[in-house]
């Protein structure tokens, strides 16, 4: 094997692999091929492999568990994820800010880059949400790992280590909007329900202008239901 050869097959391993966590072929937590697997699929050395896994676990995709091998990242290990991120309702508003300018790029980029495998699993987190709103119960992280996938979808992965190392603040943002009747849970799923179905509807037709815009009127939204 020439270096050349080396280099152009470590750098497809090392595509291919961010290609499966971005566009969701392997979701939080799935457990990745092993080590040996990878070595023959790609005719390269298991040194060669490690540096690739190596550096894909500096960046924070995925993690390595002692026997059991190699798994994409639950979440990342970042200075935003500290539960001190959140400490006013200013850090809140600070935090929708910041949501709208990823997400609603993140959406748009979604729009033009989807397949129809992307807007299955779009699909399915949207109705695992509304399948919990059924049940009376909030789903604040099937909410997220709605946002999520469409971020990962984007195909861009600074826009998904962005939302990924929000994914506290937003969880925890979440805690502020409990509904505190029957009349308000309601009408609070159903805005979520609706306002999900508009984004997938417009990534669903590659609209990248409606999907910017459902994304931001539903961030929007729920930073109007979080000052209530």
């Amino acid at each position: 094997m020439t270096t050349k050869t080396k280099v152009e097959k470590t750098k497809a391993l090392y595509d291919d692999m961010h290609h499966w966590i971005l566009r969701g072929q392997y979701l939080r937590g799935a457990k990745l091929p092993t080590e040996a697997e990878l070595s023959q699929r790609y005719t390269l050395s298991r040194s060669a492999v490690r540096e690739v896994t190596a550096r894909l676990k500096a960046e924070g995709l995925i993690v390595s568990r002692q026997g059991a091998g190699l798994f994409v990242a639950t979440r990342p290990t970042t200075a935003l994820d500290a539960p001190s991120f959140i400490d006013s309702r200013q850090d809140l508003d600070a935090l929708f800010d910041f949501r709208l300018l990823i997400e609603t790029e993140s959406a748009a980029l979604a729009a033009r880059r989807q397949t129809p495998g992307d807007i299955e699993r779009i699909e399915q987190k949207a109705q695992a949400l509304c399948a919990l709103f059924r049940k009376e119960q909030q789903g604040t992280q099937e909410d997220f790992d709605f946002h999520l996938q469409i971020a990962k979808t984007s195909g861009n992965k600074f826009l998904l280590s962005s939302l990924l190392a929000l994914q506290t603040g937003v969880i925890f943002g979440a805690r502020f909007n409990q509904p505190k009747s029957e009349r308000d849970r309601l009408l609070h799923s159903r805005q979520v329900a609706q306002e999900h179905a508009a984004i997938v509807t417009a990534l669903h037709h590659r609209d990248e202008v409606s999907a910017r815009e459902a994304m931001k009127r539903h961030i929007e939204a729920s930073r109007l239901r979080i000052r209530v």
